[in-house]
């Protein structure tokens, strides 16, 4: 089936992965939602790897720096304690939102 994305209003049923073997979006995850919980769920694992990094770079600042770089450091910490806090609130209010509504795998 050929696919003319910019007439076709389904354009999860016309975008391919493997154009030799004809898979399509659709055909690999089923459903819109299915992709977007694959591409949160690796977000929030990037963002854990962000967020380790930048605690190591603190405290490399710190121990090796003087009283300038010091404050660059707490600077970084700071930074990086505030995106925990967002990624960690926004992990459980789709917790609860999963409770109340009924709906699994959100993300």
């Amino acid at each position: 089936m050929a696919c003319d994305p910019s007439s076709s209003i389904d354009l999860f049923s016309c975008l391919t992965l493997n154009p030799d073997k004809g898979t399509t979006v659709e055909g690999v995850y089923g459903t819109p939602s299915v992709l977007v919980n694959v591409v949160v769920r690796n977000l929030f694992v990037l963002g854990g790897i962000i967020l380790f990094l930048m605690i190591l770079l603190a405290g490399f600042k710190f121990a090796m720096s003087p009283t300038k770089a010091k404050e660059d450091a707490k600077n970084i910490a700071q930074g990086a304690g505030i995106g925990f806090l967002v990624m960690f609130s926004a992990y459980w209010i789709i917790q609860i939102l999963e409770i109340l509504t009924g709906i699994e795998n959100i993300i």
